[in-house]
């Protein structure tokens, strides 16, 4: 019975050695610290009234634009195609708006155009993402 305890024990310990070797690393904690720290400044008070309704979007941009990389040339080129894609994606969703807007409000034919659009801006991001 206490040889089960024993290897349940030596078990668990190595679980949390993999853990604590993982969670050690200086990019997972960046990763984390930032995230944290973002939480934070849609959380509190004084700093989410800052960003009205939309506050929550500071995660997102964080995790779009400043996701941490092994070097600084990497990090950049993360950051120029994340805002390229950005612009891109918030280009097509313009025009898919303008052309939804030639047709009567509310209709079939504006609905469709809406939706052909954004399963367009999705396999493209997809099929970019490769």
């Amino acid at each position: 019975m206490t040889l089960h305890f024993k290897l349940l024990f030596v078990l668990i310990v190595d679980y949390l050695k993999s853990w604590s070797t993982f969670f050690g690393s200086r990019r997972v904690l960046a990763r984390l610290l930032s995230t944290f720290l973002c939480c934070i400044v849609v959380v509190i008070r004084p700093f989410s009234s800052l960003g009205g309704p939309s506050a929550f979007l500071v995660l997102a941009l964080k995790e779009l634009v400043f996701s941490v990389q092994d070097s600084l040339a990497q990090q950049l080129e993360l950051t120029v195609l994340n805002i390229l894609g950005a612009f891109a994606g918030i280009g097509i969703s313009t025009l898919a708006k303008s052309i939804a807007a030639q047709y009567p409000e509310d209709s079939a034919r504006s609905r469709a155009t809406c939706a052909i659009f954004l399963v367009l801006i999705s396999f493209l991001g997809a099929y970019l993402s490769l």
